[in-house]
């Protein structure tokens, strides 16, 4: 993928359930805006997905701390959600938004909050998660969820203009919503009320990178090495670098090195494992690259669903929502080519693996084709293979269409 998309980490682990093919039973246990058709999701799920801790897999140590203490007191209000972040408490904050979330889960304005004292504690992750959830639970009801947030943070800058919060919280908005432009000149603004601070330095960098076209790189890239410089250690840093050489300015042997840090920091989510996996394919490693893709539809799916098998020349027609991942059979023959191909007018973004007879992921998918998943494997023996299917980290609805020439 030559940019980043919109794309969530879900932080949760809930038994797979494999399910014949039109049935949905609830688990138990990058680039422009594309359409997205709005269709509910299963409450089951819903709930599952919004009643998670904020930091659960990111962060293992941490996640205990804050579930333990979320709020479950039902004045929590987002308003004294924002006075702990204006008091620069920002994990007394997340528990007051995670609470606001729990009692308005279809709700804008905890997202927007939690996400906001994840930015200022540095936790982008975790923030990238929590607006991927905007995109999955809050966007379906209330398509004007986001102008909304955008117009109170206009209105929170024209009273206090050089406000590192809303700074940083729209600048993130307009980062994560492909619009560098706007981004970077927020960023600026930033850069004048705290020329040292860590998410404006990293982001301004992120920013001139992804954007791409006219000027120089050097400018991005040296925003980037003072973000490094300012926190060596946060795996979060790492992840955000290695996101913007990835999908901004190519340079895959960084990423990967990066994406190394940021997963062994902690970050064990699914688009570090899609960055490694994107590189390992570059380098040749599909066994490594399998893996990786592998792992990220662990990370991303509460419902799976099993298909009819899929044949040379046919194709099947997927009906997806949040957490919802595809399992195709497909036979074939040692030596025989299996070449799978995907596609949507919904959304533009899929990835796909494939398991062999035993379930050991032999070859995976994403970006292949402009940003779909799509690959030409030779069978190494004769069975039935596993072709596990969905868009990106799972946070879009539509129908996705897989093919088998």
């Amino acid at each position: 993928m030559s940019q980043r998309s919109t794309r969530t980490f879900p932080v949760f682990h809930l038994e797979r359930i494999i399910v014949p093919d039109g049935c949905t039973v609830p688990a138990a246990g990058r680039t422009r805006a594309a359409a997205v058709v709005a269709r509910a999701l299963p409450v089951a799920l819903a709930a599952a997905l919004l009643l998670t801790g904020p930091v659960a897999l990111a962060r293992p140590a941490a996640s205990a701390t804050i579930d333990a203490a979320v709020v479950s007191n039902a004045n929590c209000t987002a308003e004294r959600g924002q006075a702990f972040i204006d008091e620069s408490r920002y994990e007394h904050a997340i528990r007051e938004f995670t609470c606001v979330i729990k009692a308005e889960p279809t709700g804008v304005e905890g997202y927007r909050g939690r996400i906001e004292a994840e930015l200022l504690l540095g936790h982008y992750s975790d923030a990238l998660r929590d607006y991927a959830r905007v995109t999955a639970f809050v966007l379906p009801v209330h398509p004007d969820a986001k102008s909304s947030v955008l117009a109170g943070y206009d209105d929170r800058l024209e009273i206090d203009p050089e406000s590192v919060a809303a700074l940083t919280g729209a600048s993130f908005l307009r980062w994560v919503g492909f619009d560098y432009a706007q981004a970077i000149q927020l960023l600026n603004r930033l850069a004048e009320v705290e020329p040292d601070g860590l998410y404006g330095n990293l982001f301004s960098g992120s920013s001139r990178l992804l954007q791409g076209g006219p000027g120089p790189d050097h400018i991005g890239e040296a925003f980037i090495e003072r973000a490094i410089e300012l926190a060596p250690e946060s795996p979060d840093v790492h992840f955000i670098v290695a996101d913007a050489y990835t999908y901004g300015l190519p340079d895959l042997a960084r990423a990967f090195a990066e994406a190394t840090m940021a997963l062994d920091g902690g970050l064990d989510t699914p688009r570090v494992h899609a960055i490694l996996g994107t590189a390992s394919n570059a380098f040749g490693d599909l066994d490594a690259a399998a893996a990786h893709i592998a792992r990220h539809f662990e990370l991303v799916t509460t419902e799976l669903v099993a298909t009819t098998p899929l044949a040379p020349g046919g194709s099947l027609s997927l009906d997806l929502v949040p957490g919802r991942t595809y399992e195709i059979p497909v036979a074939a023959t040692a030596g025989q080519t299996i070449s799978i191909a995907t596609s949507s007018r919904d959304y533009w973004d899929s990835i796909a693996v494939l398991l062999a007879p035993n379930g050991t992921p032999v070859v995976g998918g994403d970006d292949d084709n402009a940003y779909f998943a799509a690959f030409d494997w030779v069978a190494e023996e004769t069975g039935t293979y596993l072709l596990r299917a969905t868009f990106f980290e799972s946070v879009n609805t539509g129908e996705l269409v897989v093919t088998r020439d």
